[in-house]
């Protein structure tokens, strides 16, 4: 988690952030996580440590997506979690389940890591489809009324 914060902390610094090099924003990276941890590795570990950390966090943002595009009236975030842990398994290359919530907490809100809805908002008049009314009466249906 330590290492994820240092990574948005220094990437997404609003001065610096964009203008830097890929090496020295890795340096940067690499002296602010020694510094708070007390660790001894190299920057090079830690470039190639977020090279994995980063793919398995894209692979999470992508399973998250898939649930929540075909989001089902009465479900909630457990089953969302649940149903992506399944799409994260069936695409995370041996990797059964993503154990990495707490780096996904700290970097969910960067612009790489925020899951865009890639459906249509399904709209029946005028109203979202998961916002209408909690009635599965098929006589409360607009379509009934004929």
């Amino acid at each position: 988690m330590l290492f994820c914060e240092c990574w948005v902390q220094i990437s997404h610094c609003l001065v610096t952030g964009n203008e830097m090099k890929f090496y020295h924003m890795w340096r940067k990276i690499h002296t602010e996580f020694c510094e708070r941890s007390g660790s001894t590795r190299t920057e090079m570990t830690l470039s190639s440590r977020w090279k994995i950390l980063n793919t398995e966090l894209g692979k999470w943002r992508d399973a998250l997506a898939k649930p929540r595009d075909n989001h089902r009236s009465g479900e909630n975030l457990s089953n969302e979690i649940m149903q992506a842990q399944m799409w994260f398994g069936a695409i995370g290359q041996g990797k059964k389940t993503f154990n990495h919530d707490q780096c996904w907490e700290v970097v969910k809100n960067c612009l790489r890591f925020q899951i865009i809805p890639t459906g249509p908002t399904v709209v029946l008049n005028k109203t979202p489809l998961h916002d209408s009314p909690a009635s599965d009466s098929p006589l409360d249906s607009p379509m009934s009324q004929d």
